[in-house]
Order: C-alpha cells, then structure tokens, then sequence
C-alpha cells in the first residue's frame, strides 16, 4: 500500500516574498518562549532564514544556539494572512498582530511569553486555524515516508503488533500520526509514562492540513469521556492521551478506551521508560485483544520495552531505524 502523495515532498525555497512568524526557546530558561516575525525574500530558504534571525538576535549570546540551547519550536508562513489583514511588506509586525490574541505576554514590548515553547505552539496553531490561515501539509522525509509504507503493508497483511525501534531525530510523532491516518482509525490512545510528550504529540501532529479533522483529549481531564463521546459521534477521529504514570483512574480510563467499539489504534510511546514495567504494561496487555492495531515505540531498548507483550512471531513483527542508517539516508536524499 503507498501513501497518499501529499504526505511526501522535499524542502523549496521561496519563489516570491513571503511573511514568516516562529517560535523558539532557550531551554536554560524553562517556561518562557519567544514569538518574532521574518520577512523572507524570493529565493532564500525560509527555515535556514528564520533561524538564522533567531541566532542574530541572541547578540552577545550567539554562542547559546551554536551550542544547542536554543531549540526551534515552529516557523509558519502567514503570508495570506497578512496580504488579507494589510501587513505584508518588510517590518509590519504581523507578530505583534497574531499575538494580541495569544495571551501570556512577558511586559508590553518584548517578544517574550510566560508559557512553554510546546504549549505556545499550540496556542498558535490554534490562533491561526480561526484566522482562517491553512495550515501546512504534512511532509514526511524519505526514510519516515519509506517505514510508514513498511508499517502499513505489515497491517494490512493482518499483522498486529509492531515494535518500532527508532532512533533520536527519526520522527517517531508525526511518523505514526501518519500510519494512524493512513490505517483510519477512529480512536488513537497514545499511552505513555511520561506526561509531557503529550503536549509535544499535540503540538505536533495540530500543526498540519492532514490531521484537520481530529481532535485530541487528555484522559485526565474530568469530562474526557463526554469529550471523545462528542467528537466521535461528530464524525471526527480523536487521539486519546492516556498517562501510564500513578493514578487511582488510570484502569477506569483504561477500560473506557478499549470498550469503544470503534475501529483502535495503540500507540504506545516510551515504551522502554516507565511504559514497560508491569503495573503499567499489563492493564494495556490485557485488553489488547480489543484494539485492531498496536504500535510500541523506543529509541533504544525494544527489549525492555516488549518485556511482558505476548509477542507472536506469526502475528507480529518489529521495524529498525538506526542513527547512521538515518544519517545515510539523508546524505543520499541531499546528494541525489
């Protein structure tokens, strides 16, 4: 089975001038981001441009990005938005006008926000769907493109656990976002022992057209139920956000999901931490019979991550992505 074709391009640069906004965070100050504007001219590479004013304007501490503190969050081109809103030409400020509905400003002339890099980014997509901005279609690398093919072949051949043992950089989120859309299924509980993933699975996967139609709730919310029951009878898809770490509900919410009788996906994230040990692994273990698909992801210790899984050698199977394969990969793509 192939992907659609809108799942897979390679990077241009800008045929004409364009509006950029972005987003990043110095990571040695925890809980506050920053929201700027790029005005990118025909013929550059916007992501390359846009961090490269991320880098200016760190003055005196340039030396921050070049050793890896400051991560880039997001970059959208909003330049519909501000030919629609009258602010496209150089120096208009069209994130000042998209933030005034962001909230959580730091004073009332920076470009500083008291919020974390991965829950802005959500804020933004958000903000930028009711503006009526397109959100950006999704394009998977040459290696994702080419494991998501693999992925869903071993599904449709009516395999139905898949350990996916992938290295750091790989994608693993927007990877199996993918393979979700791809199998369409209804409800995708993403399971894992740590909580903050959540955020970034979200930010990730809002950030693109493909996923426009589906909506995500957290299963620690008190009305969760009442949420996934509402989207999915609105004929929406949902992802689940199930935390594996200690709760007294954790079995409750456990036991709801898997009794839907819509078509499941499992995903299982972490898998090698927290999300393997038995407290955690086995409730899922046990209902596992009710979920057409399950994926257990790692980036490196699908041993520990499968330790109590009733792996089936006729039914199951598992996918391997190593740092230098990735690295092979996208030196052939740049060379070819």
């Amino acid at each position: 089975m192939s992907l659609k074709s809108d799942m897979f391009s390679t990077e241009t640069q800008c045929l004409t001038d364009r509006m950029y906004v972005y987003l990043w965070e110095d990571t040695t100050d925890i809980g506050v981001c920053k929201f700027g504007e790029r005005w990118v001219f025909a013929g550059k590479d916007p992501l390359k441009d846009c961090n490269t004013r991320i880098r200016e304007s760190l003055n005196v501490q340039k030396w921050k990005y070049d050793e890896g503190h400051i991560r880039t969050i997001g970059i959208w081109d909003v330049t519909d938005l501000a030919k629609k809103v009258g602010r496209y030409y150089k120096g208009a400020r069209m994130d000042d006008y998209i933030r005034e509905y962001l909230g959580h400003r730091k004073g009332t002339h920076t470009e500083a926000h008291n919020l974390s890099g991965d829950e802005m980014y959500v804020k933004v997509n958000k903000v930028l769907t009711k503006f009526g901005q397109p959100l950006p279609p999704l394009k998977l690398s040459t290696m994702q493109y080419k494991v998501a093919e693999e992925i869903i072949t071993k599904f449709n051949n009516d395999e139905t656990i898949i350990i996916a043992e992938l290295c750091a950089r790989f994608g693993k989120t927007l990877w199996s976002g993918v393979v979700a859309k791809e199998m369409d299924v209804d409800l995708v509980i993403v399971a894992s022992y740590v909580t903050t993933a959540f955020t970034s699975f979200q930010g990730d996967i809002t950030s693109f057209s493909q996923f426009s139609s589906y909506e995500h709730v957290d299963t620690r919310d008190t009305d969760y139920q009442q949420q996934i029951n509402k989207a999915l009878k609105s004929g929406k898809k949902v992802f689940a956000h199930l935390s594996l770490s200690g709760s007294t509900k954790r079995q409750e919410r456990i036991d709801f999901l898997f009794s839907k009788r819509n078509s499941k996906m499992l995903i299982v994230d972490e898998g090698d931490f927290g999300a393997h040990q038995p407290k955690q692994a086995k409730p899922l273990v046990k209902g596992i019979d009710k979920v057409d698909y399950t994926i257990i992801m790692t980036g490196t210790n699908a041993d520990r991550a499968v330790t109590f899984w009733p792996i089936n050698s006729t039914h199951d199977s598992m996918i391997s992505v190593t740092y230098p394969e990735l690295l092979i990969q996208k030196r052939k793509v740049k060379n070819a």
